[in-house]
């Protein structure tokens, strides 16, 4: 009797091996491409992964971190990930006249709300960007997104690209060391730089963007090949960062909490973690205003967002033919399976978490 107990005991133990094992193959990764080192911006994600939004979809989330568009494209180009979080100009400058198609494609729209600012310090004799002229602005990355838009914003106030130095700074404590000692005048980040920034102690002022650079900044992009393949994959994805957002929203400390818990070497130590939390919600407020868009749209490109880029990027020179076809740059397909969820049960769901 015993040895039958073991024969099936041991038999049970295979079986739920299997069983796990092809729950596992199941998931399928997802590898999303985050254009910054990791940072607090990524808690709606671990959130999402703690609530189950991915393990619901058969996804496995992938974090990897790239700096800046001229490193991300090329990776998706090439399949080495699957989507990333990045700016919308390429898109369009890669569709001009002699300049190579690059493959890219927007599938949902990450930043309804830019989140890119110009700031000086609180004593700088610049006013207003007319005063940029023979200045050196720091930016994450030479080669990041929102390099393309500055330059189309300067030229636009009649400010020429000779004219400013742009110098790579990256993000965090040298980029503000940068502004701070006037090794650089300007600091052309984002939203929740420069939260940080003045959570320090810091003193700055925004510079007023012209109009037409303050809509959508930011997408999911992907490979046109791949989501031509199999556009539910990214559906799935886009449904999941749909229901991240908001369940953030909902929940913020446990959203943060979510972060530590899932990248413990950035979290701050138990007896900080009371200020760490008013600091990264201060941060995250600001960043989730920008995320939200409306309800049941979730994901969705206003075409007039892509009209003012563009006609923004031909007021600074970049753009010479602005009659490219729209549905060139991205798609508003998706948006009905992104919306494909009950809002009212995810804010039930992270109101719960602790």
């Amino acid at each position: 009797m015993k040895s039958m107990l073991t024969k099936l005991t041991a038999s049970c133990l295979v079986v739920a091996t299997l069983s796990m094992a092809d729950a596992a193959k199941a998931q399928e990764p997802f590898r999303f491409a985050w254009p910054s080192a990791i940072n607090s911006g990524v808690a709606p994600l671990t959130f999402a992964e703690a609530l189950g939004f991915f393990e619901a979809e058969d996804l496995s989330l992938e974090l990897i971190s790239l700096t800046g568009s001229g490193v991300i494209i090329p990776q998706l180009t090439v399949g080495n990930i699957d989507a990333a979080y990045s700016g919308l100009e390429p898109a369009v400058l890669s569709h001009q006249p002699d300049n190579p198609d690059l493959g890219i494609y927007f599938v949902y729209n990450f930043i309804p709300n830019s989140i890119w600012e110009m700031v000086v310090l609180e004593g700088s004799d610049i006013q207003s960007i007319e005063d940029m002229r023979g200045k050196t602005i720091g930016v994450l990355a030479l080669g990041s997104s929102n390099v393309i838009t500055s330059k189309a914003i300067l030229q636009s106030k009649g400010i020429a690209e000779d004219e400013v130095t742009f110098q790579a700074v990256g993000v965090g404590a040298a980029a503000y060391q940068a502004l701070i000692s006037g090794q650089i005048d300007v600091l052309n980040l984002f939203d929740t730089a420069h939260s940080r920034l003045e959570l320090s102690g810091t003193a700055i002022r925004r510079l007023e963007y012209p109009e037409g650079f303050s809509g959508s900044s930011h997408g999911i992009s992907v490979a046109r090949a791949t989501y031509d393949e199999k556009p539910e994959f990214f559906g799935k994805f886009g449904r999941i960062v749909a229901k991240a957002n908001l369940a953030c929203a909902a929940n913020l400390e446990a959203c943060i909490r979510s972060y530590w818990e899932a990248y413990p070497e950035l979290a701050p130590a138990e007896a900080e973690r009371g200020e760490a939390m008013e600091r990264e919600k201060f941060v995250l407020t600001s960043r989730l205003e920008n995320l939200l868009g409306e309800e049941g749209q979730y994901g969705a490109f206003p075409e007039g967002d892509w009209l003012n880029l563009v006609a923004a990027l031909e007021a600074g020179g970049l753009v010479t033919d602005p009659d490219v076809p729209l549905n060139r740059y991205y798609t508003n397909d998706l948006v009905p399976m992104f919306n494909d969820f009950d809002p009212k049960e995810v804010v039930r769901l992270a109101e719960q978490a602790e």
